[in-house]
């Protein structure tokens, strides 16, 4: 089955499209995190694959961040599985398979959680006020 494959298609080509597609979703999510997270959290700029990973403050939780979150209906990867240090401030953005629309909407909407949660960190009194429009995830 995989040699009828690469017999009947262009394999350079399709790597020539994906690499494209995934360069410009990459960027894109950059420039929105660059605009919408705040300056208290990092994210990588990988040159390649899928994923970007972010890394909070020490201290705030990415599961905490995660469940205020999938609350306003976006969702990303918590890195405490990838760790064996027990590590979990981190977390990981897939870029691959969204549209550039729903990177915008999501990473925005992740950007005000992420505020809000550090906020409350700083405050003990405040709580998430993140917009709760459709599904997403990122």
């Amino acid at each position: 089955m995989l040699h009828r494959f690469l017999e009947t298609n262009d394999l350079d080509a399709h790597i020539a499209v994906i690499r494209k597609a995934y360069g410009e979703r990459r960027d894109l999510m950059v420039e929105v995190i660059k605009r919408e997270f705040p300056e208290e959290v990092r994210c990588t700029e990988p040159e390649g694959g899928m994923f970007l990973w972010g890394e909070l403050p020490k201290g705030v939780s990415a599961e905490e961040v995660f469940a205020k979150a999938i609350e306003r209906k976006v969702a990303f990867v918590p890195g405490l599985p990838f760790y064996v240090d027990g590590t979990d401030n981190a977390f990981r953005l897939n870029f691959s398979n969204s549209t550039p629309e729903r990177i915008e909407e999501g990473i925005t909407r992740l950007g005000a959680c992420l505020k809000e949660v550090l906020a409350r960190h700083a405050t003990p009194a405040s709580g998430c006020q993140c917009d709760t429009g459709a599904p997403l995830e990122i």
